[in-house]
């Protein structure tokens, strides 16, 4: 067997954002592999392995997101839950990047649609949203796919699920997204 050591300095010879940028990259490829895989392989493929590439993606998201706000400020400090809230960060980067070329949907956001708004009444959507946030705050996402339960010891409220076809085309969009905005931050 061929021993081949991969260093930690070659990637610290890069600034901050590029290192936060290479490894959002090499995060969503690990989840992109992993994915192929569970729907290769039906007969392995479990709720915890999809899990697992669900926590790669948003760390990759998270990493992406970080790197591209400090490519534009270096300075930017990301402290407590806000550095890991993927709508806190993606709310930074459309604001820092406005222009269309930038814009894509974000895998893991919460928002709730004008579709929402219409159909309940002020009252019942007050109850929802309220519902809806007490949920997040149970059950975070970016804990809730590492971890089998929360915190407390207790299992996570709610239904979850993975399906590893739709999920996959999800990630490939992503790679899209990344390569078309990295090219975007360093054409001009």
């Amino acid at each position: 067997m061929i021993w081949r050591m991969l260093y930690f300095s070659d990637l610290q010879q890069l600034s901050v954002h590029e290192q936060m940028l290479v490894f959002a990259g090499a995060y969503l490829d690990s989840a992109e592999v992993l994915c192929n895989n569970l729907y290769s392989d039906k007969e392995r493929a479990n709720y915890a392995h999809g899990a697992v590439v669900m926590s790669l993606a948003f760390h990759s998201l998270e990493l992406f997101f970080k790197g591209c706000i400090l490519r534009s400020f270096p300075a930017e400090q990301f402290n407590g839950k806000a550095g890991h809230d993927l709508d806190a960060l993606s709310k930074r980067f459309f604001r820092l990047y406005p222009k269309k070329e930038f814009q894509f949907e974000v895998p893991f956001r919460y928002e709730t649609s004008g579709i929402i708004e219409k159909m309940a009444p002020t009252n019942e959507l007050a109850e929802l949203l309220a519902y809806i946030e007490e949920h997040r705050r149970k059950a975070p996402e970016d804990k809730r796919h590492r971890y089998p339960i929360s915190g407390n010891g207790k299992a996570w409220e709610g239904a979850f699920g993975f399906e590893p076809n739709s999920f996959l085309v999800t990630l490939r969009e992503l790679q899209q997204v990344y390569a078309c905005i990295r090219s975007l931050l360093y054409e001009g």
